[in-house]
């Protein structure tokens, strides 16, 4: 995560649905298609088959 100056920690994520998995797009619908909804407005959700990427914006990190 980075914000301006801000630098987070390395976060290990080793769950998920396997890159290029002949069934992950099907996975990907049960698995992870909520995520597209969890914005709320002052941000955005994009995935492609088996990749999902979450954009948001703000005047300041707490926002």
């Amino acid at each position: 995560l980075k914000f301006d100056d801000y630098l987070s920690d390395w976060m290990v994520i080793d769950n998920g649905i396997g890159q290029g998995d002949p069934i992950s797009m099907i996975i990907f619908l049960f698995y992870n298609a909520d995520l597209l909804d969890i914005t709320q407005g002052n941000g955005e959700a994009v995935a492609f088959v088996d990749d999902a990427a979450i954009y948001v914006e703000g005047c300041n990190f707490q926002e």
